[in-house]
């Protein structure tokens, strides 16, 4: 009661918060197992209310509901399924044996572990705001943080139909609070304080918001604007390119974060490809270029490097791939190939930094933290400066270092000298021993 008492003396975003905080501690209390079964039961609940997710996805902007079960519904879902079979893995301590840890520290036995945030802010988009915010609240719950969603323009909707998934399935109150959609909402929570944001949005957004978590040292990962580049190379099935960038201009009503913008196709193909896209200039740059150094210095000028897409024979697309400044490239297709729950995704330079989904984006959910373990009674780092010391560390050097063999040999004779002249027992010079021919 005197919890309760205290949390309504507080102003709200600072009690959300609290409660949010306090409720956390205990979810990253359950095992790994118990609550990826409760992402499990997410999953179902996202397969069973499909229709509903749906709607309240792409209702507001009349999307058909088969564009939103594809672009968003579906995706989740298996988004959801790949933390399942691969949390336990990604999220699991990692135990040091000897295999690397130097010669000196042979008593020291380490782990790393894998910990929650804590408290994560999801700063959603209006576009897509069913998948996007949803990929990164399963993760970050699957590694044991609390979640506030704060929907974008016309995405409470959804936000509130997923909670009602998760709270259905088993997920404790306040594990995942949603927030108004008001950008307010975003920033009392961030003054109340938080322990990572994940922004989905404008560059300008995004620079806003960095200012304000600059004064709280608060992490971030950022996805911000994109201008894609869409490069065509010479043998490239025009007609495909066509198709591809009409998809593309029009999925989710155009506002598509990695859509064709900018088309860099050869001189001697610029018009045809335009006559086969037939769409209106405004949307799309279709511009002439002589070779693909033209076309990299051309995609360059602009600051924006989320993604990009390569149209052409593979062998050269895959080369030019390693060319272009981009988060993610698709050779021969554009956005779908992207809904890969295991493929991580991000941009740079003013597209944004970090990355959400996959692996990677499971892990910028974490924090690590080692715990190293001294065995042993003598700890020789803490008795008094001996005057053999630096003839010590410069023939352990020389062992463990040097660039020949018969300076590793010199090395390991003169730390067994000076090894015994410091009275050190013989394990340890067998120890160290141990290592000649095995240090280049």
């Amino acid at each position: 009661m005197e919890t309760a008492r205290h949390l309504h003396a507080v102003p709200p975003p600072l009690r959300r918060t609290a409660a949010s905080r306090a409720v956390q501690a205990a979810w990253a209390g359950w095992s790994l197992g118990e609550r990826l079964r409760t992402l499990a039961a997410i999953r179902h609940g996202i397969a069973a209310n499909a229709a509903g997710l749906a709607r309240a996805a792409g209702g507001g902007a009349g999307r058909p509901e088969a564009e939103v079960l594809s672009s968003e519904v579906v995706p989740l879902a298996d988004a959801c399924r790949f933390l399942e079979r691969e949390a336990p893995r990604l999220l699991a301590t990692r135990r040091l044996g000897a295999h690397g840890r130097p010669a000196w520290l042979s008593r020291v036995e380490a782990e790393v572990r894998r910990e929650p945030l804590g408290l994560v802010l999801v700063i959603a988009p209006s576009n897509y705001p069913l998948f996007l915010p949803g990929v990164q609240t399963l993760q970050a719950l699957a590694a044991g943080n609390a979640v506030l969603w704060k929907p974008g323009r016309g995405g409470a909707a959804a936000a509130e139909a997923f909670a009602a998934v998760a709270a259905g399935a088993g997920l404790p109150a306040g594990v995942l609070s949603i927030l108004p959609e008001d950008p307010e909402a975003a920033r009392r929570a961030i003054a109340a304080g938080v322990d990572k944001v994940l922004l989905t949005g404008s560059a300008a957004t995004g620079r806003a918001v960095l200012a304000e978590l600059a004064q709280r040292l608060v992490p971030a990962t950022m996805e911000l604007s994109g201008c894609d580049a869409l490069f065509v190379l010479p043998g490239a099935d025009l007609d495909r390119i066509a198709r591809a960038v009409r998809f593309g201009l029009t999925l989710n009503g155009g506002a598509t974060c990695i859509a064709p913008r900018r088309v860099f196709v050869p001189r001697d193909l610029a018009r045809e490809l335009e006559e086969r896209i037939g769409v209106p200039p405004g949307p799309l740059m279709i511009t002439p270029v002589a070779d693909l150094d033209e076309a990299l210095d051309a995609a360059a000028l602009l600051p924006y490097a989320l993604g990009a897409s390569i149209f052409g024979p593979e062998e050269a697309a895959v080369a030019l791939a390693a060319r272009v400044r981009a988060g993610v490239v698709v050779i021969n297709d554009l956005i779908v190939p992207t809904a890969d729950p295991r493929l991580p995704f991000g941009g740079r330079g003013e597209s944004g930094f970090g990355v959400t989904r996959g692996a990677e984006g499971l892990l910028e959910l974490t924090v690590t933290k080692v715990v190293a373990v001294r065995r042993g009674r003598r700890l020789f780092h803490l008795e008094a400066p001996h005057p053999g010391d630096a003839e010590l560390f410069r023939a352990y050097l020389n062992l463990t270092h040097a660039g020949g063999l018969r300076a590793r040999l010199r090395g390991a004779v003169d730390l067994a000298r000076a090894l015994m002249r410091r009275g050190i027992g013989r394990n340890i010079g067998r120890n160290t021993g141990r290592d000649i021919g095995r240090k280049s």
